[in-house]
This record gives C-alpha cells, structure tokens and sequence, in this order.
C-alpha cells in the first residue's frame, strides 16, 4: 500500500477521511468535530483538532501516512482564467497578478498553484498554442503552516493540499467519462450550508451557498421539542419518533429546496444551451429522506445519489467526497 493515500476533509460537524488506493476508495471513517473548532468554515481550534484526527486515523484503522488535505472554500481563493500561453516559469511570476483586485496583501504571503483547463490553438496552426485556459488557486502561507503542523503532530504526513472546488472537480471527471460532456451539478446537504457546484463538461463553473443546513433541520427539532440543542442533535441522527417528518422539520427541507431550485434556475437561464440533467447529492443530510425528496419535488433536474456512480464506494462518495477528490490527479 505504498501508493496509498488518505484524503481528509475537516468541516463543522465532522473530520472525514478516505484511504485511495489506484484511484478508488478502499477505506472511509469519519469523526466528530467538537463544538466552535470551526468558525465561519475556518479552523479556529488547531490544537484541539489533533487529538480528533489522530484518534480518527487509529479508529479507523488506516494503513498510509500521505495525505491530501482539502482546502475550504473560506480558507482560499479560486477562480477560473485565460491566459496567453506561456511557460510553468512564466505562469508563476504571472499568477500572483491574476488575483490582484481580491489579494490586498502582500503576495509573498500567499502560495499559488493551478489545474489545468486546457490550451486554445489559433486557426491553421495547430501546433503553437495561443491561450491557456485554467483554474488558479492562492491560499496564505500562514493557513498552509497550520495544516502541516495539525497532520505533523498527528502522525501524518501532508503531501498535498487541494481547493474544495478542484477536488471535486477531479472526482466528477474521473467517476464518468459522460460527465465530461455535459453539465452536472452536485448537491452537498452539510451541516452547517448547503452547496450547489455546476460543472461544465467536466470543468467547474459556479458555486452556490445556502446558509443554512442540517443544523437548522436539528433547531427546527429543539425548538419544537423545547430539548437543548446537542439533545436535538442525537434526535436528528436517530430520528427520533419520526421527528424528521413533522412540519417544523418539512418547513426548514422546503426553505432549503427553494434556494437550491433558484440557484439551479438562474444557472440554466443565464446559460440557455446548457445540458443539465442530473442534481447528485451528498453530504451530511443526505440520509434525510424526506429532506431529499422536498429538494426532488423543488427542482427540474433528476435527483441522484453521488454514490450511484459507483456503489462499491458508497460511503466515501456520499460522505467524504472532496476528500477523495482531494487524492486524485
């Protein structure tokens, strides 16, 4: 297993990790995130969260050291550009300025990096390349040091460090040579938000938050239960007297499908010839039947499991999916 490598994704609820060997998922675990180790989907809690990763990797009986950290949105910049075709030495010096107008800081203080979208020719001269077309990256050196450190003081080894974007990017690329040929669109049901990524033949083109999540399914519930919140919580997860079919339940499901059907909308408004089909969900709501069949009855789209691209890895694709992008070239 030396080739193996363990992807890690660290969000408000929850630490997931997913051993890849050879491309496919061999090995899914995940632990919970104490309360306030997340603010704002930034890690505000460095120490505490050693002890939960390295108690997560012995738990879950991992097999490999290398690791691939995934990125949070909050934590890094991304953006889709095109650029005249240069050389990797020329694209370095050049990156920094494509995020001027975001970056105020010094760019010294920040790494760059980049995937590859692909390289336009001019008409008749196939050979020499006239633009490239690609997605940057920046994260601050300063977050990239807290990284190395968590995975270093928890046993492992952190050999790459991928923008949730691009990790899932990566994953629906490799999951369905289909989706390289038309739109798709996946559905994460987090805890904290709710996330719609639309993909353009494979490549990512949009992202929409919803500011809300499972942890308004589980107030829904303490409010009408008059229960404390971490009560709430374990309800939630047990479904507790079919808590999750009342209508203080249904009334948060309903506010969440409608965002996610506006998002959707205006995707396929302001792109007429769009070629989107299928919604696929994920995430820590995703469990939620009802939850998911508000959101099927809200949108014109077939509602679809990540996991039905590959069953055999069912858990690290509805759980721990940017983590297992994360380990993918």
């Amino acid at each position: 297993m030396a080739n193996d490598i363990l992807g890690v994704e660290i969000t408000t609820k929850r630490v997931k990790l997913v051993q890849v060997s050879k491309g496919r998922a061999v090995r899914f675990s995940s632990a919970v995130v104490p309360d306030d180790c997340i603010q704002d989907g930034l890690i505000v809690a460095w120490d505490a969260l050693e002890e939960v990763l390295r108690n997560a990797v012995k738990e879950g009986h991992f097999s490999t050291k290398k690791t691939a950290v995934v990125i949070p949105d909050a934590a890094c910049y991304v953006r889709r550009m095109v650029l005249p075709a240069m050389s990797e030495s020329q694209l370095k010096v050049n990156m920094p300025y494509e995020f001027k107008d975001i970056i105020q800081d010094d760019k010294e203080h920040y790494t760059f990096d980049y995937s590859m979208i692909g390289m336009k020719y001019g008409e008749g001269d196939a050979q020499a390349p006239k633009e490239m077309e690609l997605l940057g990256a920046a994260i601050q050196n300063d977050m990239l040091e807290h990284y190395q450190q968590l995975f270093l003081h928890a046993g492992l080894k952190l050999v790459k460090a991928t923008p949730r974007i691009i990790a899932l990017q990566e994953l629906m690329s490799s999951l369905s040579e289909e989706n390289l040929a038309h739109d798709t669109a996946v559905l994460d049901l987090g805890y904290h938000e709710t996330k719609v990524d639309i993909f353009h033949n494979g490549i990512y083109e949009a992202t929409r938050s919803i500011d809300a999540g499972a942890e308004d399914v589980a107030s829904a519930i303490a409010d009408k239960l008059n229960c404390d919140p971490h009560i709430a919580l374990t309800y939630l997860e047990s479904n507790h007297d079919d808590v999750l079919a009342s209508q203080e339940c249904k009334d948060v499901y309903t506010k969440i499908a409608v965002e996610v059907m506006r998002a959707i909308n205006y995707y396929t408004y302001e792109n007429q010839s769009n070629t989107l089909k299928n919604l696929y969900y994920d995430g820590y709501g995703a469990w939620i039947q009802p939850f998911v069949q508000e959101v099927a009855n809200a949108v014109a789209l077939s509602l679809i499991p990540l996991s039905s691209f590959d069953e055999s890895q069912q858990d690290a694709l509805l759980n721990g999916a940017a983590a297992l992008g994360a380990c993918l070239e």
